[in-house]
């Protein structure tokens, strides 16, 4: 499976740190050259850009970012490939990555999108629908934020192309928040344990500076318009997952990384 790694041209450090754990785990990155903040026309969006569904003004930095996958989707849509991985280049990978980009056989034939890596806690599915390598592939039903680690379908490429031509959210936001338009529209699995995990998540932009990202999503959220119809929404949601917890459908606890 094709492994694409978003770098921007002046973050070659980062880029060195992809490669050396490609080296140590035997994965060939394809770089896609990551489109940056400090272009005028990404600049000039971002000053003139309203507030998202989801409340957010998104700054430059999230306006690139987004870009950047969308260049990756691009790549992929346009390719023979059923499947393939995307990476931000602020990763950190466990061992076991490289044996699920060996294969697609083990990922649901429902499947548009499975989350590699863990942000923390989240909702899904009780029972797996496979699991592989020893770990769980479960269906993602609740807000799970990162964007640096999925693979995703040929299909569902192109579908989110077109679906994100006037984004105004943040990636992650738009695809692994259970409040967006598009979270229901999506058929989304985690990989439990997870094989991948932010660099910042474990400390390491503390101690490497180069792990500091100068593509900075930098989202500002602004407070919502609140309705009673988004504030029923909101609650029953939140109620049938509850419900489905109890029930044993669903679990809410943390994904490890491992």
């Amino acid at each position: 499976m094709r492994a694409y790694v978003i770098n921007l041209d002046r973050d070659r450090e980062r880029m060195a740190h992809m490669e050396r754990q490609g080296k140590q785990f035997g994965i060939d990155w394809t770089r896609i050259s990551a489109a940056d903040k400090l272009d005028q026309e990404i600049a000039s969006r971002a000053a003139r850009l309203r507030p998202g569904l989801l409340g957010f003004v998104i700054s430059a930095g999230a306006i690139g970012c987004f870009e950047s996958h969308r260049k990756a989707w691009k790549l992929i849509a346009d390719s023979g490939d059923s499947h393939a991985a995307v990476f931000e280049d602020d990763v950190v990978c466990s061992a076991a990555l490289s044996e699920f980009l060996a294969t697609a056989e083990w990922i649901p034939r429902d499947c548009d999108v499975v989350k590699l890596e863990t942000f923390g806690r989240t909702t899904i599915g009780a029972k797996p629908a496979r699991i592989f390598a020893e770990r769980r592939i479960v269906r993602l039903h609740g807000r799970h934020l990162g964007s640096s680690a999925y693979i995703i379908s040929r299909k569902a490429a192109e579908r989110l192309l077109a679906l994100s031509e006037d984004f105004a959210d943040p990636v992650d936001e738009f695809l692994f928040n259970a409040q967006s338009l598009h979270f229901p529209r999506l058929t989304l699995y985690q990989l439990d344990p997870a094989p991948c995990i932010q660099g910042s998540h474990l400390g390491l932009d503390e101690n490497a500076a180069y792990m500091k990202s100068s593509n900075d999503p930098n989202k500002k959220p602004r407070k919502a318009r609140y309705t009673f119809r988004k504030y029923a929404t909101r609650k029953l949601s939140r109620l049938i997952e509850k419900l489905s917890i109890v029930a044993g459908r669903l679990e809410r606890r943390k994904i490890d990384f491992r």
